[in-house]
């Protein structure tokens, strides 16, 4: 079956991409924190980075093992 037509592969392919947008804004704003010497700030990010680095495991986790179990294969968005 192709993944255009299951619909937890695309719920979890939608979450996984989600999740990598949102590593990218934090990191986005990590960077610039870190460039300003914002000590407070950037160890807020790292803390929310590391959170968003579980949730991201888990999601990718996620849609590999359905993807193995279902067959469905991972395309571009």
């Amino acid at each position: 079956m192709s993944p255009d037509k299951c619909k937890v592969h695309d719920r979890l392919a939608a979450e996984a991409h989600a999740v990598l947008s949102k590593l990218h804004e934090i990191t986005a704003r990590q960077l610039a924190v870190f460039e300003a010497g914002d000590r407070p700030k950037f160890i807020q990010y790292d803390e929310e980075l590391e959170l968003t680095v579980g949730e991201k495991e888990r999601v990718i986790g996620a849609l590999r093992q359905h993807d193995e179990e279902h067959g469905c294969q991972l395309e571009p968005l």
